[in-house]
């Protein structure tokens, strides 16, 4: 994975190197890089096809989520309303679409 991200570095191509890899039983992997910048680059298109290119088989990438749980959050707010996600997002000076999806852990009263 080293070899390959040294292979397709230009000028184009943020600092930052690989943190850790994590192998999973399931054949693949789990690449952790030493910033943000790096890993929207590789995300994006240029990014994602150089990367895939250094490879013989086929390559796949995951987005992860977290699950984030929220105490005391009222009832009355409409979570389920279409500009909800993105609201709280303005609100809090977060990137757009960080937040994916979000739900009551168990039904309000």
């Amino acid at each position: 994975m080293k070899d390959a991200l040294s292979n397709i570095r230009d000028e184009s191509t943020p600092p930052g190197n690989i943190k850790a890899v994590l192998a999973l039983q399931n054949g693949g992997i789990i690449v952790e890089l030493e910033n943000e910048d790096l890993a929207t680059w590789l995300r994006g298109t240029a990014g994602r096809a150089l990367l895939e290119g250094q490879f013989d088989s086929a390559v796949s990438f995951c987005t992860r989520t977290f699950p984030i749980v929220l105490e005391y959050l009222p009832i009355q707010l409409q979570i389920e309303s279409d500009g909800f996600l993105h609201k709280i997002e303005h609100d809090n000076q977060l990137s757009k679409n960080v937040l994916v999806a979000i739900r009551w852990i168990k039904p309000p009263l």
